[in-house]
């Protein structure tokens, strides 16, 4: 018993800590998110780029999250096993209550960058909603503000996560330190504990902002071939459903009402002897376990989505070989079949001497322009980002010292 005690502790403590950081990170986030359907992937890209500290608070917000949903994970599982849920029945409540929120944030959460996998994991997370029965299409058209994404749909889906469940989520959070704050304060009191927790946050912090938070191309509502992927924790969930195709509502209804169901109940259902509860977890363990492995086998024939910058550097060759290479030619010589008619020579993109005499900014703006007849101007059909992509291609296919 000492020792699930010890795990209980822990994990309720590293849950606390994980929620605490995703309530900050996103406070710092909504300070530069523009909750629309033409601005929402700007103002990502804006934090994850050029914004000082917008990437740590990406990846803090990201991380943290996935964290919070395994830390709450262990400590509901340990507190069910080590028979407590009898003996402090509104604490469970309030736990259960407290994760269900989260998971909610999380789903909520997930359309805000706009990408291609926030746009079209929701559209197929919507189509789930939609068969719930009787009240599904009803929710889905809420969330959505019509049938269809619309202007409506990114503030609504902003206000949900950022507002609403927040509020509720701290309001919950709050309760449930009012229940226990004897035991907080004998932890916050405790010299030892004040100091790990300082240095296992400062590693955490360290750690993190060496990766990033996963962030791809915009969304592009035309891309119908996209293949969406959900979080981790998600995983089980989606590759339920495809053995549930004949009744969806298996998997958007009976599951999760049975699933929420026992979670309230369990404080009132017999008290089996903890090898049975343990029997019970760990069954439903390996349930999730062998569910998320057969989607990430079924994923592994699935086409790769590029992340952000790969999928720059592939849209950056694209572009070269549809606007550039008529005059500058395959190998960035000057010798395309265009370039002949011109009064001025087309630079060669393998001399030294080009690079010399000019820069990334240069670059940018006479592709962006243009120079009168011999070099049209390409500001209106590409984006500043997709000019810097092709000016990186460029160097990176052309310079002297930078051809692999």
């Amino acid at each position: 018993m000492g020792s699930l005690k010890w795990i209980v502790s822990v994990s309720a403590m590293a849950s606390l800590i994980f929620l605490g950081l995703v309530i900050l990170s996103g406070w710092g986030l909504s300070g530069a998110y523009v909750p629309s359907l033409t601005d929402g992937f700007p103002a990502t890209l804006y934090l994850e780029k050029y914004s000082s500290g917008g990437h740590l608070l990406r990846s803090l917000h990201y991380y943290s999250s996935s964290g919070l949903v395994f830390s709450g994970f262990i400590f509901l599982s340990f507190f069910y096993i080590s028979g407590f849920t009898a003996k402090y029945r509104k604490t469970w409540i309030l736990c259960v209550l407290l994760y269900l929120l989260i998971i909610g944030s999380a789903f909520s959460g997930y359309v805000l960058p706009m990408d291609q996998n926030a746009y079209w994991g929701t559209k197929v997370r919507l189509s789930i909603v939609e068969t719930v029965p009787l009240v599904g299409p009803a929710i889905a058209d809420l969330l959505r503000g019509g049938a269809t994404f619309n202007s409506a749909t990114l503030p609504r889906f902003f206000t949900l996560h950022g507002s609403v469940l927040a509020t509720t989520i701290c309001l919950c959070l709050f309760l449930l330190i009012q229940t226990k704050k004897s035991i907080f304060i004998q932890y916050l009191s405790d010299q030892r504990f004040n100091v790990t927790l300082l240095v296992s946050i400062m590693l955490y912090f360290v750690l993190i902002n060496n990766f990033s938070a996963p962030l791809e191309l915009p969304a592009d509502p035309t891309d119908v071939e996209y293949n969406p992927r959900p979080e981790w924790y998600f995983l089980w969930l989606f590759q339920f459903g495809k053995y549930v195709e004949w009744a969806p509502w298996i998997q958007s209804g009976v599951l999760p009402l049975l699933g929420v169901g026992f979670l309230f109940a369990v404080p009132w259902l017999r008290n089996h002897a903890q090898k049975r509860r343990s029997v019970i977890v760990i069954a439903w363990c390996l349930i999730w376990l062998v569910l998320t492995g057969l989607a990430v086998i079924d994923d592994k024939g699935l086409h790769h989505n590029p992340n952000y910058s790969d999928g720059m550097a592939l849209h950056a060759e694209k572009n070269f070989n549809r606007l550039c290479i008529d005059c500058h030619g395959a190998g960035g010589l000057g010798d395309g079949p265009e370039s002949q008619a011109f009064d001025l020579p087309t630079p060669n993109f393998t001399s030294s001497n080009f690079w010399i005499n000019t820069d990334e900014q240069r670059m940018s703006i006479i592709i962006k322009d243009g120079t009168g007849n011999d070099m049209p101007d390409f500001g209106g059909s590409l984006t500043y980002e997709q000019i810097l992509a092709l000016i990186h291609h460029i160097e990176k296919s052309f310079k002297p010292n930078c051809q692999e």
